[in-house]
């Protein structure tokens, strides 16, 4: 047998001549090396040798381990590019004073720079086509409107489709959360499920608390209705503090809190089961409502590799419906179907009024196609194909900005979805980022919209959905190009 010392100079100069073999481009970004076995035999180590050589370039970040793949390497040791070394997670944010959201013009601006085909979209948070069921919808599609044309044709009244409603109740099971098809409302996505909860719970002057930063579409629909917003410390892997909402709840008159429970958006934060417990423990002591947006809770990384996976929500621990629950399918499946759903709780009636007054409920043949593709298991096998892929997407987003972007660069590292949060150097102006990049056909998010204050206006939101390819690779460089730009011209 090998002494310890033999065993580990063998892996440490494999790793070496592997190390040397990436960076004269034997093995280029992102091709996959050797197998264990194959550089075993080639060698004339043993497995185990080749496995500590692998695991140890893995550590070092010079290879990515795909599940059930092999071995790749990963992008940001490109040959003849100088590394940089990755930051720290932005920080914890700050909270602030009751206020209005005043910032509606710029998303509107954002928003139709998206609908430029020129553009390559790391702005708005849809995923790409190649990740998206779209032969398999519309054979459902075809199905429904061949079968139920009547049906498919007519208004579709809320609650919304009786069986749609059937299979996603026993689809939140998953989550631990029991309810019954009679709980759930069909929506046009979750965005109107957020507008219709927030039309029924809430009247203009009173008083939301949110995370900070927070999904700004939440903020905008609140803005329009009058509603006053107060920003809660968010920590970027955690989530919103419970004692920092405790403090806000003992000082203001907080009717409603809005949270993001699994992969939030921006920053990709996870409530943890206790955390969640504690922060719906504080809602039933200040008898307060709580929404809640789990639109990215199916897309988790940790359940296409096997490790840590989150699988309750505040839903889950909602004894007399003060949490209303929201979602879609518009990052799993369609965007443009407008299937999304909620379950309101003790305020399903008032939220059926308010959609009954103006959508009635989404598209019939929506409805109906969603709920034939529904069937037989095919979702969840979609779910398991695509997760491995958005991981893989944002893991080799967040290559290049560790590699491309300047030093101070800070970024999240969620467990899923696939929105990245980054906080360039405190100097730069995301706007002004905004507006080059736009002119250079890159679309980005400023963290500005985030919140009501000026706290993320140095910080940007990436859509991390993309297959990479060297159009994208290059709107990177550009992003990190204006930064420093931004930087030299400030001296």
């Amino acid at each position: 047998m090998l002494s310890k010392e033999k065993a580990d100079h063998l892996y440490h100069r494999l790793a070496r001549e592997l190390i040397t073999d990436i960076e004269s481009g034997v093995y280029p970004v992102g091709e996959k090396i050797p197998s264990v076995r194959h550089m075993s035999t080639v060698r004339g180590v043993s497995i185990s040798t080749v496995t500590q050589a692998y695991r140890w370039l893995e550590d070092q970040g010079w290879l990515l381990a795909r599940p059930q793949s092999g071995y790749y390497v990963r992008s940001c040791f490109t040959p003849g590019l100088q590394e940089r070394t990755p930051g720290t997670l932005p920080p914890a944010s700050r909270g602030g004073n009751p206020q209005e959201f005043t910032k509606s013009a710029l998303i509107n601006d954002m928003l139709g720079q998206i609908t430029r085909p020129s553009q390559i979209n790391l702005g708005a948070a849809i995923p790409a086509a190649e990740l998206l069921p779209l032969r398999q919808l519309q054979t459902h599609i075809n199905k429904v409107s061949r079968f139920h044309t009547a049906e498919v044709l007519d208004y579709q009244f809320s609650p919304g489709f009786t069986g749609l409603r059937r299979q996603l109740a026993a689809r939140m099971r998953d989550v631990g959360v029991r309810c019954l098809a009679d709980d759930i409302i069909i929506t046009n996505g979750c965005a109107e499920a957020l507008a219709l909860v927030l039309r029924a719970t809430m009247k203009a002057g009173e008083l939301i608390a949110v995370e900070s930063p927070c999904y700004y579409g939440l903020l905008q629909v609140a803005g329009l209705l009058g509603i006053k917003i107060i920003e809660i410390p968010t920590d970027p892997q955690h989530g919103m503090s419970p004692e920092a909402l405790q403090l806000a709840l003992q000082q203001w008159p907080v009717k409603m809190v809005a949270i993001n429970s699994r992969y939030s958006n921006p920053t990709g934060a996870v409530l943890s089961e206790s955390r969640q417990k504690k922060l719906l423990q504080l809602a039933q002591e200040y008898n307060i409502g709580i929404i809640e947006d789990d639109v990215y809770g199916e897309l988790g990384h940790s359940a296409a590799s096997g490790s840590e996976t989150f699988n309750t929500v505040l839903k889950t621990f909602d004894r007399d419906g003060r949490v209303l629950y929201c979602s879609s399918f518009s990052k799993t499946l369609s965007a443009g179907l407008r299937v999304g759903w909620c379950i309101p709780g003790r305020w399903f009636q008032q939220v059926c009024e308010q959609q009954m007054f103006t959508t009635f409920s989404a598209p019939s043949i929506s409805q109906y196609a969603v709920s034939s593709y529904l069937q037989n298991g095919q979702y969840d096998r979609h779910l398991r194909q695509i997760r491995p892929k958005v991981a893989e997407y944002m893991r080799r987003m967040l290559d290049a900005i560790h590699h491309y972007f300047p030093a101070g660069t800070r970024v999240t590292e969620p467990h899923g979805g696939f929105v990245l949060w980054v906080a360039l150097p405190q100097q730069v102006d995301a706007t002004q980022l905004y507006h080059e990049a736009s002119q250079r056909s890159v679309t980005i998010v400023p963290g500005g919209l985030f919140s009501n204050s000026h706290h993320f206006d140095h910080c940007i939101r990436l859509n991390s959905s993309l297959p990479w390819n060297t159009d994208l690779d290059h709107a990177l460089q550009t992003l990190a190009q204006l930064t420093d730009r931004q930087l030299q011209a400030q001296g």
